[in-house]
């Protein structure tokens, strides 16, 4: 008899960060071992415990489509306790790969309240897929994960990317400010906020009182034009 039959599964989310990678991440030696230590990795759970569905992705970028270091994602579903499959997969890693498994860094495995099941299982297929990473699931619902998956992950680097472009907006903005504000006369608070303004309306910026008051505060404290607890006074 299947023993999901008695116990209510639970959906966990493994994310582990492979050893032996520096902060060049020039690790394409070692993925195809990477790759491998995946693999055998999910035939041990596959053969130990109970798992009706399993998904697992070896990454090499993060959120906004940057290299980082190369790292492992497996969703899966279990009767097990944490502690019990944290405990094999540790000593297995440990003992059959020398794999540091040590801090949150490298190793990380909770269980997951999803609100959406799908979106939750095919998470790991947002870079690659590997059948031999996945289990419960035809090749056709894979492909179509896959799919999907990809889909997500590039709406959310186009809105990371968005982010990233206006803080750089942002910054080029600030020092261009500072600039202008090189060439006021009184480095007093007043004229600054004043010089401060008819920048913003040279620029053709919407004025924001608050933004501008910030910014003269950030310069006035870089150029030493006021101490810290001047500025702190002043609340």
């Amino acid at each position: 008899m299947d023993m999901g039959d008695n116990f209510r599964k639970i959906h966990y989310k493994f994310r582990f960060t492979f050893t032996e990678q520096d902060k060049s991440f020039e690790y394409e030696k070692e993925l195809p071992r990477f790759k491998t230590i995946a693999r055998h990795l999910v035939q041990k759970l596959l053969d130990t415990y109970n798992i009706g569905k399993l998904i697992g992705g070896v990454e090499t970028l993060n959120r906004a489509g940057d290299r980082t270091w190369c790292h492992l994602h497996i969703h899966f579903d279990a009767i097990e306790n944490k502690e019990t499959i944290a405990r094999l997969i540790k000593r297995y890693l440990a003992d059959n790969y020398t794999q540091n498994v040590t801090g949150v860094k490298y190793f990380m495995l909770k269980p997951d309240v999803a609100k959406n099941i799908d979106e939750f299982m095919r998470y790991p297929l947002k870079q690659t897929f590997d059948k031999k990473l996945c289990y419960g699931y035809t090749d056709e619902e894979l492909e179509i994960m896959h799919k999907v998956a990809q889909s997500s992950y590039m709406k959310c680097q186009e809105i990371n990317q968005a982010k990233l472009d206006k803080s750089d907006t942002a910054d080029t903005l600030f020092e261009r400010l500072c600039r202008y504000l090189e060439q006021t006369q009184d480095n007093k608070k007043s004229p600054l906020l004043i010089s401060a303004t008819k920048f913003y309306v040279e620029e053709n910026k919407p004025i924001n009182r608050h933004t501008i008051v910030g910014y003269v505060d950030n310069y006035m404290l870089r150029k030493n034009l006021i101490t810290y607890e001047d500025y702190w006074s002043s609340y």
